[in-house]
C-alpha cells in the first residue's frame, strides 16, 4: 500500500509492531500526528506525517514510539478484529454509532453466512444495541462501519484507565458528597471529553460557538460522565433557541438537549432521534443523571449528568491568545491550594494560590503564566485584568478575569 493510503489520524487503533519480540501488539491507538518535520522526543528527528503511538498498555502504564510513514505497513497497520472484542458499531437505521458491539465471528476464509449472503475473507459479525441487533461487515467497510475502542479515545467503557475522579459514579447523589469533590468529577469529565477527539456517535466536527459572554451565565447546562458515556454529550451547553416551546440547547461538538415529550439528548442536531433521556416535562432540562435511551442501552448502561451551569462556574477568564489561550473559559471550585480555593476549567487550566493569585494553562502549580498583581491578601482570586508572566514575553495581552454562575449575579445585583 502506499503511503497515503496508509495516513493516519489522532485517535485512530491499530496494531503496532514489536521489534524485540518480532510479533504485533493489537492494542495500539495514535496519539499525535506531525503536520511538518520536527524533533520530537529526545532530540529525534521525525518527517511530516510521522505518528506517535501508545501500545501494549498494562493497567495505566504503555509502551510509546514514533514511526515515521516509511515504515508504515511494516511497523504500524490499521487495526484488525478478533473474536470478543469490543467495537463500535455504525447503525445505519439511526445514522449512529453504538458503542457497546462485540465481534462474535470472524470469516478466515470466503463464506456463504446467514440468509446466504456471500462474505469475503477478514469479514466479521458483530452484536451490539445491548446483543439485540447483529450484522455482518466486510473489511472494506471497516473504516465506515466499525470501530476498534481503545482508552486513550475515551470510547472503552471497561478498561479504561480512571483516576479516582474519573471513576466516581455521578449517579450519586451531590448531597451526600463535597461540594469540592463533585466539581473535581465534574471538571475532570470535562477534560476527557475534549480529549475524545473522534467523538463516537455522529458529530464529526467540532461546531463554531460564539465568544465567551456573561449573557448565558443563568441559561446553560454542563454535561459530565463517567467512561462509558458517550463523550461527544459532555461539555457545556448553550441556548441556541426553541423546539417544542421549550429551551433548545448544544455544546461545542454539536449534541443537543431539546423537549420532545421529555427532555431528551442526541450527539448531533437530529431531534427525531436521541441516546440520553430523562421522563420529566418541566420547563428546563432536569438537573440530574439521565439515562440510556433504551435502545442504545439498558438499565446498566451509564448515562450522563446534567447541572446548571451557574450553580458550578465561579470564575470566567477571556481575551488570551496564542500558546496560553487554554486558560480561556470558566472555572469550577476544584479544592485547595495552599489554603485557599483551586479552580480548573475543562481544558486543564488552573487558578491557584502561592503567595499571590496565579493562572497557568495546565495543572502545574509549580509554574505560571499569568498572576493579580498585589493579591496575597485576597482570599479569592480577584476580577479585573491579571498580568503574563514575564518569562512569556512583555507583549502578552492581560488575561482578564469576571465572576460568573450565581457568584457573578450577586456581584451585579
Amino acid at each position: 500500500e502506499e503511503a497515503s493510503a496508509l495516513a493516519f489520524g489522532v485517535g485512530d487503533a491499530v496494531c503496532v509492531f514489536r521489534r524485540s519480540a518480532g510479533t504485533w501488539s493489537r492494542d495500539g491507538v495514535v496519539v499525535e500526528v506531525l503536520t511538518q518535520e520536527s524533533r520530537v522526543d529526545h532530540g529525534l528527528h521525525m518527517p511530516a506525517g510521522a505518528v506517535k503511538v501508545l501500545y501494549d498498555r498494562c493497567g495505566r502504564v504503555s509502551c510509546e514510539k514514533w514511526i515515521p510513514p516509511a515504515e508504515f505497513g511494516a511497523e504500524l497497520r490499521r487495526a484488525d478484529f478478533a473474536v470478543g472484542d469490543a467495537v463500535s458499531v455504525l447503525c445505519r437505521s439511526m445514522g449512529l454509532w453504538v458503542a457497546d458491539g462485540l465481534v462474535v465471528e470472524v470469516l478466515s476464509e470466503a463464506t456463504v453466512v446467514d440468509g446466504g449472503l456471500a462474505m469475503p475473507a477478514g469479514s466479521v459479525k458483530v452484536t451490539y444495541a445491548n446483543g439485540g441487533m447483529a450484522k455482518w461487515i466486510t473489511p472494506e467497510a471497516f473504516p465506515e462501519e466499525l470501530r476498534a475502542q481503545r482508552w486513550w479515545s475515551g470510547e472503552c467503557t471497561d478498561e479504561r484507565p480512571r483516576s479516582a475522579s474519573a471513576a466516581f459514579d455521578l449517579k450519586t447523589s451531590s448531597s451526600s458528597l463535597g461540594h469540592g469533590f463533585l466539581c473535581m468529577s465534574l471538571v475532570m469529565n470535562l477534560v476527557r471529553g475534549r480529549e475524545a477527539q473522534a467523538p463516537t456517535l455522529g458529530s464529526k466536527e467540532r461546531s463554531a460557538q460564539p465568544a465567551d459572554s456573561d449573557s448565558d451565565d443563568l441559561d446553560a447546562y454542563i454535561v459530565s460522565g463517567a467512561a462509558g458515556v458517550n463523550g461527544s454529550v459532555i461539555g457545556r451547553y448553550r441556548r441556541i433557541g426553541e423546539h417544542n416551546d421549550r429551551p433548545k440547547y448544544r455544546n461545542a461538538y454539536g449534541a443537543i438537549i431539546y423537549f420532545d415529550e421529555h427532555w431528551k439528548m442526541n450527539v448531533r442536531d437530529d431531534t427525531l432521534h436521541w441516546c440520553y433521556e430523562v421522563q420529566e416535562q418541566g420547563a428546563q432540562p432536569p438537573a440530574r443523571a439521565w439515562t440510556a435511551y433504551p435502545f442504545y442501552g439498558d438499565s446498566s448502561s451509564p448515562g450522563p449528568t446534567v447541572v446548571r451551569a451557574a450553580d458550578v462556574e465561579v470564575l470566567a477568564v477571556s481575551g488570551v491568545t496564542g500558546p496560553g489561550r487554554a486558560v480561556n473559559g470558566r472555572y469550577v471550585d476544584v479544592g485547595i491550594c495552599n489554603g485557599r480555593p483551586k479552580y480548573k476549567n475543562s481544558s486543564g487550566a488552573i487558578i491557584f494560590f502561592d503567595g499571590s493569585w496565579k493562572m497557568n494553562d495546565q495543572d502545574d502549580t509549580l509554574a505560571w503564566r499569568y498572576a493579580a498583581k498585589d493579591s496575597a491578601a485576597h482570599h479569592q482570586p480577584p476580577v479585573g485584568a491579571w498580568a503574563a508572566h514575564r518569562f512569556h514575553g512583555c507583549d502578552q495581552l492581560a488575561a482578564h478575569v469576571r465572576a460568573c454562575g450565581v457568584q457573578g449575579s450577586v456581584a451585579k445585583s
